[in-house]
């Protein structure tokens, strides 16, 4: 994975992935969908997500929730959209180039956060101190895509802002 500044110098940022790691973010996408479209109540990868806006009071969030889940999960779901499309590739391809403006770019960052919030909650790594934990506690395959994740999140986040290095 390459991630660097747009040609020219234009805002955004380019993306080159293998072709395995672009179907990885494109599969990890459909996961986010189906935890945002099935996830019960009950989920506590959909807490990490929407956290209680009042938490000392339930009328109050449950209020807040009602006026502002559905917009919020569409703004991911459309997020999750984005990178399935722009990640979709035919086996054989190589690489994938994504070019994004800065609108997309930070799109991305959306999903990416969504993604490594559910991928957290799923591993077990809720707060850094337990990202300790030994891995022989932790699901493999999505500990590495937890780490893989915030690789390429932070990668764009060093493009997009430069001064924040």
């Amino acid at each position: 994975m390459i991630v660097a500044g747009r040609e020219g110098g234009a805002d955004g940022v380019r993306i080159v992935l293998e072709t395995e790691e672009a179907m990885l973010l494109s599969e990890l996408a459909d996961q986010v969908d189906s935890v945002l479209l099935l996830g019960g109540d009950d989920d506590p990868a959909l807490d990490r997500l929407f956290p209680s806006a009042y938490r000392d009071d339930e009328a109050a969030a449950r209020d807040f929730e009602r006026y502002t889940r559905d917009s919020l999960v569409d703004g991911k779901r459309q997020a999750a959209q984005a990178v399935r499309d722009a990640t979709a590739v035919r086996r054989g391809e190589g690489v994938v180039e994504i070019e994004l403006d800065q609108a997309q770019a930070w799109g991305w960052l959306t999903f990416l956060t969504d993604l490594r919030l559910i991928l957290a909650e799923r591993v077990g790594a809720t707060d850094p101190e337990e990202a300790e934990v030994a891995d022989e506690e932790r699901d493999d395959y999505l500990r590495a895509a937890y780490e893989w994740a915030g690789v390429v999140q932070g990668s764009m986040l060093e493009v997009l802002d430069p001064i924040g290095r």
